[in-house]
């Protein structure tokens, strides 16, 4: 009988320990989100870390020039390590110079990231100066986006409106956000 508790013991107690965790690994990417910065502008940019499942373990904003160049392998990046245009990588149009005109340099811009508010509101949110027009975006509420829309934005990791959107799921909605079929769809559905 005693070697039986014995037995029973060490079978529960071995069952009980944790098994060797297997090594977790994590790497760096650019991320964005729709929400505002202290700063007024109506996005905010970010290099994060994330461990093989997707949690995010760490985050450091950057400003609008810093990212671009970053991105553009012009500055050094813990995310963009080997230096390359990751805009023309994933093929962001609208933030790369044409092919052929590769040898003049890079973009100091990205016009698309002026569009990232167009996302969540339905009117440019802030007040215009005088002689400014108004600006319609593409969100069909007045604050946010209607429920398809943000389905159409959970395709690329958006589960909230202010949810992180990382690395190439960026870069993919960065793209896409070029697309007048896709902004049509954004809008209206259609």
């Amino acid at each position: 009988m005693r070697k039986v508790l014995l037995a029973l013991f060490m079978l529960f107690g071995m069952a009980a320990r944790p098994a060797a965790a297997l090594p977790v690994t994590t790497s760096w990417q650019f991320a964005l989100s729709l929400g505002s910065t202290t700063e007024g502008q109506m996005f905010s940019l970010f290099v994060v870390k994330v461990n093989d499942q997707g949690k995010v373990l760490e985050t450091r904003p950057l400003s609008r020039n810093n990212f671009i160049r970053q991105i553009q392998g012009r500055a050094f990046s813990q995310a963009n390590p080997d230096a390359e245009d990751l805009f023309r990588k994933y093929g962001v149009k609208q933030c790369t110079l044409p092919e052929d005109s590769a040898a003049m340099g890079f973009l100091t811009d990205c016009s698309t990231l002026d569009d990232l508010w167009k996302l969540r509101f339905w009117e440019y949110p802030l007040k215009l100066q005088s002689g400014q027009n108004e600006r319609v975006g593409w969100s069909a509420k007045k604050l946010t986006p209607d429920e398809r829309q943000m389905m159409l934005l959970g395709g690329y990791g958006m589960t909230y409106l202010l949810d992180l959107v990382i690395g190439e799921n960026m870069f993919r909605l960065l793209r896409d956000m070029g697309d007048p079929e896709w902004v049509q769809n954004y809008r209206s559905g259609l």
